[in-house]
C-alpha cells in the first residue's frame, strides 16, 4: 500500500481497502485446458462464430448482465464455482422467488435499471460504480489554489462527475428499498436489510443534498454532462464560481449568434453546431447544401458521412475562452466539495457495500433470472446438492448447444460411490464430446446458483473438474498429440481428489491401438477404486470387459441405426454394449474412398475380429451373478443418503427385496 502511495501520489482513506488471500476451498477449480475444452468462456472454434455477439459459450449465453461489474461476477463465478451448499441454495432460493414473484421480478429489473451502469465504447469501457469508489478510497494531495491550475481541470471534472453519479445512486434506493420489502427468501432479505434500511445511505444523501443542486442529473452527452457539472454546486456557496458560471453563461449564446450570422450570411439553413469534449463546438453542415466550395473562412474542413465538419477562427477563439471559463468552473467546484468528499471518505466502506451488491443482484437478476424466463416453461430446474450422494441429472440437456437446437436430445447421468465410473462408447458424431461437455456444464451452473437444462437433477458438490479432449499438438512446448495427451492425463493423476468429476474423451487414440488400448485400461483401473466421478468415452470396445471384473464401472453406448448402408445416429444414451459392425467402414465409404479399398479392409476386419472374439470370450452366467449383488449394494447405498421418510425407505427396501428374488434387477 505505501508503494501505491509513493507512486500515484495518494493517500488510501482509512478502512476502504480490505487486502485478504482467499484459496480454493469454498470454490471449484477448473485449470486452464479444462475452461478451453468446457467453452466455459470462450468457443473452441471462434472463427465459426463471426462477430463476439454471436458466439456461443456458456459465458457469451449468460451475459445479459447490464454492468461491468456484473459481467466481472458471472466470469468469476464461472472460473470458479460455489463449494458451500447454504450460499448455493441462498441463490437457489432467491431464483425461486423471483421466478415464481413476477411483480419482484420486473421490479428489481426496473429498480436495478435507475443506478448508474458502463459506460465507454467497447474495450475502454468503465463500471461507475468502482469508478466513485476509486475516487473515495484514494485521496490526492490537499487541494489549494496554488496547486490548481488548467491542467488540474480534467481532475476536478471527473469527481465532479463521481459526485454526481454517487447522488443518481443513492436516489435510486428508496425503489430498490420498495421492491424488496417483502422479499421472503433469506438473500434478498439480507441486502433489504443491510443496505435499505441503512441509515448512512440516508445521511451521505443529506449531505449531498446540502451542496448539490437537487435538479442535477448524471448525462452521459458531453455538452450536457458538462454543463450539468458546471452549475453541480448550489449558488451563493462560492462567489468566484458564481463569477466563473456567468462567464460560460455569456459565452455560450455569443457561440450561437455565431452560427445564426453564418446560415444567414452563407445561406446555410441546415448548418448545425454540436459539441464534443476534444474539440469543444464545430460546425456540422450537410454536404448537399454546399454549391461549389467553402468560403475560405471555414478552416479544419473534414469530410463525414454526408456531412462537412468545420471550424473557424471566430468560433475557436470562443471555443478557448468557454473552456478556460469551464475549467475554473471545475476547479471552484472541487473547492467547494472538499469538504463533502471528506465527509463521504469515512464512510466508504458502506459504498464498497453497495457496488457489491449491486453487480451480485445484476447477475442474479438480470442473467440468471433473465436466462430461464427466456425459456420454455419447465425447461430448466433447480438442483438437490446432497455431501455423498451421487450426482443424477434427469433428463439433461447441453446449454449451449440447445441454446441453437430446439430439438435437443436429453439424456441422463448416475454416478455413485457403488457405480463411480461410466465408459461411454458409440461410433464418431454419435455424441460422445458433446455428452461430456453436457455434464461438466450442468454441474458448473448448478454450483454458480443457477437453475440448469434437465427435468431433475441432484448433485454431489464437486471440488475439481479435470477434462482430457482434444487431439491436438502444442507447438509451443514440442510436444505431440500424444504427449499432450499424457501430460494432461499425468496431471489429472497427480490432482485427483475424491469428489473430482473426470471426462476423459477417446484416450490413447493418439498412439497405436495396442499402446493406447494398455493405456486406457490402465487409466480405468487407477480411477476406479477412488471414489471420484469418472466418465470416459471410448471408441476401443474392449475397455468393455473392465465392467467384467470391477462392478461399478457401468457400459453405456450412444444408439445408432444402420439404414441403407448409412449410420442414422440417435444420440440416445443406452445402458450396455452395442457394437456397430464397422462403422468406420461406412463412413469410409461416404467419404468416397475407391471401393476396392474398403473392400480389402472388410475382408482384413472379419478376420481380426473372429480371432478377437475368441479371445475375450467370458463366461456371461458368472458375469450377470456380479452384477446383481452389485446392484443391490449400489441401491442400499442411496437409501442410505436418502432424504425420504421412513416408510418410504421400508417400502423401498421391500421392492428391492422383491426384485431380487425375481432377479429382475
Amino acid at each position: 500500500m505505501h508503494r501505491i502511495e509513493a507512486e500515484k501520489g495518494v493517500s488510501i482513506t482509512n478502512h476502504s481497502l480490505l487486502v485478504t488471500f482467499n484459496g480454493s476451498f469454498d470454490h471449484m477449480n477448473i485449470d486452464t485446458t479444462s475452461v478451453q475444452n468446457l467453452e466455459i468462456i470462450d468457443p473452441l472454434h471462434s472463427s465459426l462464430w463471426g462477430t463476439s455477439n454471436k458466439k456461443r459459450s456458456l459465458f457469451h449465453i449468460l451475459k445479459t448482465t447490464r454492468t461491468i461489474g456484473g459481467t466481472r461476477l458471472l466470469r468469476a463465478n464461472l472460473l470458479q464455482p460455489l463449494k458451500d451448499i447454504e450460499t448455493i441454495n441462498a441463490r437457489l432460493d432467491c431464483l425461486d422467488e423471483l421466478m415464481s414473484n413476477e411483480q419482484l421480478f420486473f421490479g428489481l429489473s426496473q429498480g436495478l435499471r435507475k443506478f448508474p451502469k458502463e459506460t465507454g465504447k467497447k474495450k475502454r469501457k468503465r463500471h461507475e460504480n468502482y469508478r466513485v469508489l476509486c475516487h473515495f478510497c484514494f485521496k490526492p494531495k490537499k487541494v489549494t489554489n496554488e496547486v490548481l491550475g488548467l491542467d488540474n481541470a480534467r481532475k476536478s471534472q471527473i469527481l465532479i462527475s463521481s459526485i454526481i453519479l454517487l447522488k443518481t445512486a443513492l436516489d435510486a434506493l428508496p425503489l430498490l428499498s420498495k421492491v424488496l420489502k417483502d422479499a421472503t427468501s433469506f438473500l434478498l432479505g439480507n441486502v433489504y436489510r443491510s443496505v435499505c434500511e441503512n441509515e448512512k445511505y440516508a445521511s451521505m444523501r443529506k449531505r449531498i443534498g446540502e451542496v448539490i443542486d437537487e435538479d442535477v442529473l448524471h448525462a452521459r452527452v458531453p455538452f450536457v454532462a458538462q454543463t450539468q457539472q458546471c452549475f453541480a454546486v448550489k449558488a451563493g456557496i462560492d462567489g468566484l464560481l458564481d463569477i466563473a458560471r456567468s462567464l460560460i453563461n455569456i459565452e455560450l449564446p455569443a457561440i450561437h449568434n455565431l452560427a445564426n450570422k453564418y446560415r444567414e450570411e452563407f445561406k446555410l439553413p441546415n448548418l448545425k453546431i454540436p459539441f464534443n469534449k476534444r474539440q469543444g463546438f464545430y460546425f456540422r453542415i450537410p454536404q448537399k447544401d454546399i454549391q461549389g466550395k467553402l468560403p475560405s473562412k471555414f478552416i479544419q474542413v473534414m469530410k463525414h458521412g454526408n456531412n462537412i465538419h468545420c471550424s473557424t477562427l471566430e468560433l475557436a477563439s470562443l471555443n478557448v475562452r468557454n473552456k478556460s471559463a469551464a475549467a475554473e468552473c471545475y476547479i471552484r467546484t472541487e473547492l467547494c466539495l472538499e469538504a463533502l468528499v471528506d465527509a463521504i471518505r469515512e464512510d466508504v466502506s458502506v459504498l464498497t457495500l453497495l457496488a457489491e451488491v449491486l453487480c451480485l443482484l445484476d447477475m442474479i437478476v438480470n442473467s440468471f433470472a433473465h436466462t430461464i424466463s427466456t425459456k420454455p416453461v419447465d425447461r430448466y430446474t433447480r438442483p438437490q446438492f446432497t455431501d455423498n450422494g451421487p450426482l443424477a441429472i434427469d433428463a439433461g440437456r447441453h446449454p449451449i448447444l440447445e441454446s441453437i437446437h430446439n430439438d435437443f436430445v436429453p439424456n441422463n447421468t448416475f454416478l455413485s460411490e457403488a457405480s463411480n465410473m461410466i465408459i461411454v462408447m458409440g461410433p464418431n458424431m454419435c455424441g460422445k464430446s458433446t455428452y461430456l461437455q453436457q455434464v461438466c456444464l450442468i454441474v458448473i451452473l448448478a454450483q454458480i446458483g443457477c437453475y440448469i437444462p434437465a427435468r431433475f437433477a441432484t448433485i454431489r458438490v464437486v471440488d475439481r473438474i479435470f477434462t482430457r479432449m482434444g487431439a491436438v499438438d502444442n507447438l509451443e512446448s514440442n510436444s505431440s498429440t500424444f504427449m499432450t495427451e499424457m501430460k494432461e492425463t499425468a496431471f489429472i493423476m497427480q490432482n485427483v481428489s475424491q469428489r473430482s468429476l473426470i471426462v476423459m474423451d477417446e484416450l490413447g487414440r493418439a498412439t497405436s491401438s495396442s499402446d493406447g488400448f494398455a493405456i486406457a485400461w490402465s487409466c480405468c483401473e487407477y480411477l476406479l477404486p477412488l471414489k471420484t466421478y469418472t466418465i470416459f468415452a471410448t471408441h476401443m470396445e474392449n475397455l468393455s470387459e473392465l465392467a467384467t471384473i470391477y462392478p461399478n464401472a457401468k457400459i453405456l453406448h450412444f444408439h445408432v441405426d444402420i439404414k441403407s448402408n448409412r449410420l442414422d445416429f440417435k444420440f440416445q444414451l443406452k445402458d450396455g454394449l452395442r457394437s456397430v459392425p464397422h462403422y468406420g467402414l461406412l463412413l469410409s465409404g461416404v467419404a468416397g474412398l475407391p471401393s476396392s479399398v474398403v473392400e480389402t479392409a472388410r475382408s482384413i476386419t472379419a478376420r481380426i475380429t473372429e480371432k478377437e472374439a475368441k479371445r475375450m470370450k467370458v463366461n456371461c452366467l458368472q458375469y450377470h451373478d456380479i452384477q446383481m449383488v452389485y446392484r443391490v449394494a449400489q441401491r442400499l447405498i442411496c437409501l442410505k443418503f436418502s432424504s425420504q421418510d421412513e416408510d418410504s425407505i421400508r417400502e423401498a427396501l421391500q421392492n428391492l427385496k422383491e426384485s431380487y428374488l425375481n432377479g429382475s434387477l
